[in-house]
């Protein structure tokens, strides 16, 4: 690139405003991204600059920050919902997420998780029985939970008969 191709005439400024090409744009393109004077000065912007004055006022009184409404036409939002849909409180965007990730991240159905919580049974017992201990879902849901006292039966039994099968 020589180095008259960094001076910008002003006949090469008004082809670019007649495409809508602001001033800035075009010594953005030739100076910091090494574009081709004629490429900058023709090649229409992927974002047109957009005048929003009109709506300004309706955001104000609508109670929504300019950034959030720049941020929703970005996203491709329609104008009229994005100047007139109230913006959600940190309390809401929080409550929003966290259902969102709930939703993503749930092993197990809902459904069946309240049901062993109905039943007694932990969100952690249901989950340690349903992968540890292969049982199914409904099963670990409904199974109630043992005493100690049916604990200790159980174990001793388990014992007796290792022992009986050690000594055979």
């Amino acid at each position: 690139m020589e180095v008259y191709d960094y001076y910008i005439t002003p006949e090469e400024y008004e082809i670019a405003s007649k495409n809508n090409i602001s001033r800035d744009n075009v010594n953005k393109r030739i100076r910091w991204l090494g574009w081709s004077k004629k490429r900058a000065i023709t090649e229409k912007p992927r974002h047109p600059n957009n005048d929003y004055s009109e709506w300004l006022d309706i955001l104000d009184k609508n109670g929504i920050n300019r950034q959030t409404f720049y941020t929703r036409i970005r996203n491709g939002w329609d104008i009229n919902k994005a100047v007139t849909m109230p913006a959600m409180t940190k309390e809401e965007k929080f409550n929003l997420l966290n259902e969102i990730a709930k939703k993503k991240v749930r092993k197990y159905p809902k459904e069946i998780v309240e049901l062993a919580k109905s039943n007694g049974i932990s969100y952690n017992t249901f989950r340690f029985r349903v992968s540890q201990s292969k049982w199914d879902m409904m099963r670990a849901a409904t199974t109630p939970l043992m005493t100690p006292r049916e604990k200790g039966l159980l174990v001793k039994e388990k014992i007796s008969k290792y022992i009986d099968n050690l000594y055979k």
